[in-house]
């Protein structure tokens, strides 16, 4: 009878001695705990795990549409040797969306087989934000001309809600930027992008060509329609004295008045289109 007993004590005292050390080790070292319940929590949040160029954590394209911003963006990196990445994600937790774009590049390696560089385009749904940043030689190609320019191109696809287009010209726009930075012309404010002569030569030649072919044809129609003398008023077609005059009068008959709304001058950094520019990175609203 005396050894469930003796048992039961040296359990107890196991139990007293692990409570001890946990007691001291908490005290002596009072952030482990803390530590190893942070990495509990990271890995079950909704950091991003990439698998490819495009991580769409808000569930904003089809899978049909990742495929194609996927295979895009992978063929624009293999031809610049420059990573071109696009994110998405219900919060990316507040602050500033540029320095949550930098960690996610950093941890997860991103650009590792680009020589660390290439540019990212982050949304978040939650506050609606969007942040546009380059790393490392991409900082050439994505000035703060051209990353500006390029959210101005890309707001109005996103506030209406037409992720897919406003992320294909996103991909479209980074394969100019980056051919402009390699042929030593990048995008600044002294080379604007889609401001150049070529294309407003080009629709103004077509329209003068368009306008000249359709005045010899208006013109041929109406030299073949004259078969008539021109008279120079209706008095020549009336007979004489056909028409007699017995009172003249003049009468107001309408009032027309034309008003035109004095539009309202509006703070540059105010609205959806507000942008935050730094050394490498443009965030804003959409």
């Amino acid at each position: 009878m005396k050894r469930p007993r003796q048992k039961n004590a040296a359990a107890g005292m196991v139990f007293m001695i692990m409570f001890l050390v946990s007691a001291v080790l908490s005290v002596i070292y009072p952030g482990m705990f803390g530590a190893i319940g942070a990495a509990e929590v990271s890995a079950a949040g909704t950091a991003p795990e990439f698998t490819g160029w495009v991580q769409d954590d808000a569930s904003l394209l089809s899978s049909e549409e990742e495929d194609a911003l996927e295979k895009e963006c992978a063929r624009v990196s293999e031809v610049h040797g420059m990573g071109v990445y696009i994110v998405t994600t219900q919060d990316f937790g507040g602050g500033d969306i540029k320095n949550w774009q930098r960690q996610i590049f950093t941890e997860y390696g991103l650009g590792a087989d680009c020589a660390d560089s290439g540019v990212m385009l982050a949304i978040s749904m939650a506050a609606r934000d969007w942040g546009l940043v380059g790393f490392g030689e991409a900082q050439g190609a994505f000035t703060t001309y051209g990353r500006e320019r390029m959210g101005e191109l890309i707001l109005d696809d996103l506030s209406d809600g037409e992720f897919y287009d406003a992320f294909a010209r996103y991909v479209f726009m980074a394969d100019d930027y980056l051919t402009a930075y390699e042929e030593g012309k990048p995008y600044t404010e002294d080379h604007h992008y889609g401001e150049g002569w070529r294309i407003p030569l080009i629709i103004g030649v077509s329209f003068l060509l368009s306008l000249a072919v359709s005045l010899v044809i208006v013109l041929t129609w109406k030299k073949s329609m004259n078969t008539r003398v021109r008279r120079d008023g209706a008095l020549e077609y009336m007979r004489e004295g056909s028409f007699q005059l017995s009172n003249r009068t003049d009468r107001f008959l309408y009032h027309t008045v034309s008003r035109t709304k004095r539009q309202k001058e509006s703070s540059s950094g105010s609205g959806s289109g507000g942008m935050h520019s730094d050394h490498s990175g443009t965030s804003g609203k959409f």
